[in-house]
């Protein structure tokens, strides 16, 4: 066994199979879900392969290496300060430009790197047959076609990350002339010394980016003059500022090699594929999300009601056999009415509403429709300042608002987390339900009980 550990990262898009892959090599445990940004936090297991112990971590999903969001600055500093051996980029092959981009991203760093062509299933399915031998031409690092969820392609991706590791580096993909001759000009006057790659260094300081601003420009202000000339130049050529100007850069590669190495056939639509298309059709897709929440929660409600009364019956046997057996006593008495009716009430209201609530949801995040849900409520939590993902957080607040508010996580800045996090926690959980519904409707009247709720 070799004694120097190494240690493999996963980066890419959220929603391509990272997670999955990080469990199918480590066989730690961690939730997977379908819905954008799960895994905030740094995910690392152990990977032994032939003898060789290996670290993986799983990086937060993020679609660029910008400063925008806590998940895109952890997953950069890792990538450049902390230097893994190698990383294993994971693209969805059903969306390969729009995966690209970032992989582009990936390559300014120079990093070994290994292309996980993930979901190629998928991607077969919807007519879109990747050339993995030309598209690593393309980018100049290996790829390798992957079924995650099947396993599929799991060992090829190790061995071919363990070649890598004695491999050279990335190489970064070359942009139009005038861009390149302002790099250029900006890595020649560069003398700082830095973690990160001087071409990248130069490309950031191009594009504005405030954290390596303060870096270099602490170290070297002189060299200030420069990158603004160079970026006036770029911005003059093409009309646009800096940042619209690279963005455009790295789709138009993205488009580009993607166009080379793709060829799309018209596969037949399944029943799976009608469905998709209904649950985000911009008119029947929210007759199907409220007929689908009305339903979930009548269904809730309705079996609720049912195994709150069967479980009230049994606790009323047990009673009887209870009060029949050590007798009543005020001891006995107080013992029930103390102890047993306190987890009675915990057990009649918990199971009966909570537990089928988290059933149904994970059956819903695990058929992907909750994304959907997500894309569909959008524009709607715009409107309070949230991204359309916020909605879940919400939605979990129905069942308990203490994992709605810890959901809140997900989002992407302090301000939407805080938000979200307020939102979620006025959603009347299972538990604020019953009693609204009960014991208002019960003794002041329905009406009243549908005002409280609302």
């Amino acid at each position: 066994m070799s004694e120097q550990k190494l240690m493999f990262a996963l980066a890419g898009n959220a929603n391509v199979g990272k997670s999955v892959i990080f469990n199918q090599l480590t066989g730690l445990h961690q939730h997977v879900g379908n819905w954008p940004g799960k895994t905030v936090e740094r995910a690392e297991g152990t990977l032994n392969y032939q003898g060789q112990e290996i670290d993986v971590i799983d990086l937060p999903g993020i679609y660029s290496l910008s400063t925008y969001s806590i998940e895109e600055i952890v997953s950069r500093e890792y990538i450049a300060v902390e230097q893994p051996d190698v990383i294993i980029n994971v693209v969805d092959a059903s969306t390969l430009e729009r995966n690209l981009a970032f992989t582009i991203q990936l390559l300014e760093l120079q990093p070994r790197m290994v292309i996980a062509l993930n979901q190629i299933d998928i991607a077969e399915a919807k007519g879109i047959l990747v050339y993995t031998e030309e598209l690593s031409r393309e980018l100049g690092v290996p790829v390798v076609p992957t079924v995650a969820v099947k396993g599929a392609g799991l060992t090829e991706l190790v061995k071919t990350a363990m070649e890598a590791v004695k491999g050279e580096k990335a190489k970064p993909i070359n942009y139009g002339s005038e861009i390149e001759d302002g790099i250029k000009n900006i890595v020649e006057e560069l003398k700082a010394e830095t973690p990160y790659p001087s071409r990248w260094i130069a490309i950031k300081l191009l594009e504005g980016d405030a954290e390596i601003e303060k870096i270099i420009y602490e170290k070297q202000p002189e060299i200030k003059t420069t990158v603004d000339a160079q970026r006036g130049i770029i911005e003059e050529i093409h009309g646009h500022a800096i940042g619209s100007v690279m963005t455009s850069e790295r789709y138009g590669l993205a488009s580009i090699i993607s166009e080379k190495t793709t060829r799309h056939v018209i596969p037949d639509k399944t029943l799976r594929d009608r469905l998709e298309d209904l649950s985000s059709h911009p008119i029947l897709g929210y007759v199907l999300m409220i007929t689908s929440i009305l339903a979930v929660f009548y269904g809730i409600f309705s079996f609720g009601d049912w195994l709150a009364g069967t479980l009230d019956a049994v606790f009323g046997v047990l009673q009887t056999v209870y009060f029949n057996t050590v007798g009543n006593t005020d001891t006995t008495n107080f013992i029930w009415n103390a102890v047993v009716d306190g987890f009675i009430g915990g057990v009649v209201v918990a199971i009966p509403y909570i537990g089928p609530f988290y059933l149904v949801l994970s059956l819903l995040e695990d058929s992907g429709y909750l994304a959907r849900v997500a894309y569909l409520m959008d524009s709607a939590m715009h409107s309070i300042g949230l991204h359309g993902k916020g909605f879940i957080p919400v939605m979990l607040g129905f069942g308990c608002n203490v994992p709605a508010v810890l959901g809140a996580r997900i989002m992407e800045t302090e301000r939407e987390r805080l938000i979200c996090a307020f939102v979620a926690s006025l959603v009347p959980c299972a538990a604020r339900s019953i009693v609204i519904m009960g014991l208002v409707a019960t003794y002041v009247g329905f009406r009243w009980a549908i005002l409280l709720y609302f």
